[in-house]
């Protein structure tokens, strides 16, 4: 049983280890315990942390110089096809371990062979149609007795039989839609959203549950004994940061403490619950469960059977307060190796904001530095390098997955990332405070932007 982060990085660090990631931030535990000595991803990393971290890192967005939210297999399959070109002989013969959320993608591996770089992946796990699709997710839930939003699947998006259903104000979304990505928040009396939907084979339509959205990470480990994490506060829809509805815009760790404590209770009783019922189905590793809450009621909305935009957040906690990171735990579990971490509720300050690019597309002439930023007397400043949480003072500010001069940025491509132990958003998640309005104004005033050429 490895419960110590010094056994952790000597198991891992046996073989050099391959990560492959949407965005460099999402692997920052693996790479601060040194486990990583290469990482692909679609999202270039900050100016600093190939040496910083010992790890030879390649993106997509160095390749094509544009940055978009789109389809990370789409481009990390871009980046697979040019990366015999990139990386030539420096790689024959060597032999990586896969460190990764990501699995190892069968149409990867011919390039893999091109290079002469033998990778050791797990085997796959099973896969079943509740993990993927949110209209048999729901199913799987209700089956679980667990409670859910009053919901149905539709093809047509008929407004008159849908107020009957649901009232004028409900969510419409995609069934394989991933990271807010394909869903709606309708509001029949105020908006015409529902005209502007592209049409689709079939609609997962639900009640709005609830203005506060909470995020659980769990763990399976090898034994099929579910272990809940710390929850944090889902940041979807705060004002003034370029995201839409139900986009991911971040989370803060604090604000599940201002709940009241039964509400925790059932929602860490929920989490456990689908814990259980993922180890019935073989899984294993991270998961995450997003809750709604009104008032006292909790609802189950969804699960991620992944590494989740807030995990790289958990582990900065984790690492700060000596526990065992969950991606950590995730590569080993996934590896057949049992894990070990006592869980930690204790109420603490961590949260992020992502930031997007909200105008036509544009090439940045001038970006910021990343780095430790210092809020003082109403002015900001930059005072160090700084790669996330563990770099923060109380009133710091870490500036992190920022995009680079000459750039191209596609609409709702992210600017960066504010990390911070202060608040960033309203206990409600839904508008900044007076410190995230700072931080976000402070972003975006040292962006600078020219035409993107056609």
């Amino acid at each position: 049983m490895i419960d110590s982060l010094e056994d952790a990085g000597r198991v891992l660090r046996a073989v050099p280890g391959i990560g492959f990631s949407a965005r460099a931030l999402s692997m920052l535990p693996l790479l601060r315990t040194g486990c990583l000595s290469v990482l692909l991803t679609c999202e270039t990393a900050d100016t600093g942390w190939a040496h910083r971290f010992g790890a030879e890192l390649v993106s997509t967005e160095e390749l094509c110089r544009t940055r978009d939210d789109g389809d990370s297999r789409r481009d990390m399959g871009h980046l697979m096809d040019r990366l015999p070109d990139l990386v030539g002989a420096r790689w024959q013969g060597r032999e990586l371990s896969l460190a990764s959320y990501l699995p190892l993608r069968t149409e990867w591996q011919p390039e893999l062979d091109r290079l002469g770089v033998r990778v050791v992946a797990p085997p796959p796990l099973p896969v079943c149609e509740a993990q993927l699709d949110k209209t048999a997710m729901r199913d799987w839930f209700r089956h679980l007795g667990l409670p859910t939003p009053d919901s149905t699947v539709v093809r047509d998006l008929d407004p008159d039989r849908l107020r009957r259903r649901f009232g004028a104000r409900f969510v419409v979304q995609q069934p394989y839609g991933s990271s807010g990505k394909g869903t709606y928040l309708v509001d029949l009396d105020r908006d015409d959203v529902l005209d502007r939907i592209e049409p689709g084979e079939r609609w997962l339509v639900s009640e709005y549950a609830g203005d506060i959205t909470l995020n659980y990470h769990g763990l399976l480990g090898s034994d099929g004994t579910p272990t809940v994490l710390r929850p944090s506060m889902q940041l979807t829809d705060v004002q003034g940061i370029g995201s839409a509805f139900g986009w991911y815009s971040g989370c803060d760790y604090r604000a599940p403490s201002h709940l009241a404590p039964g509400v925790l209770t059932r929602c860490h009783d929920l989490v456990e619950r689908i814990g259980r019922g993922l180890a019935g189905l073989g899984y294993l590793g991270v998961f995450g469960v997003d809750l709604a809450v009104e008032g006292e009621s909790v609802v189950v909305l969804e699960m991620n059977c992944r590494v989740q935009g807030s995990t790289w957040l958990l582990g900065e906690v984790e690492l700060e307060r000596a526990g065992l990171p969950a991606m950590l735990r995730h590569v080993l579990e996934r590896r057949g190796l049992g894990t070990f971490s006592k869980p930690d509720f204790d109420p603490v300050d961590a949260a992020q904001l992502v930031v997007r690019h909200t105008a036509a597309p544009a090439r940045l002439s001038a970006a910021p530095r990343s780095g430790r930023y210092h809020w003082e007397a109403g002015a900001v400043r930059r005072c160090g390098d700084g790669y996330g949480l563990l770099e923060c003072g109380p009133d710091d500010s870490v500036l992190v997955g920022l995009a680079r001069p000459g750039t191209v940025l596609q609409p709702g491509a992210p600017l960066g990332r504010v990390v911070s132990r202060r608040a960033l958003a309203t206990p409600d998640g839904r508008q900044l405070t007076d410190h995230g309005r700072l931080m976000v104004d402070t972003l975006n005033a040292m962006y600078t932007f020219e035409e993107a050429p056609c």
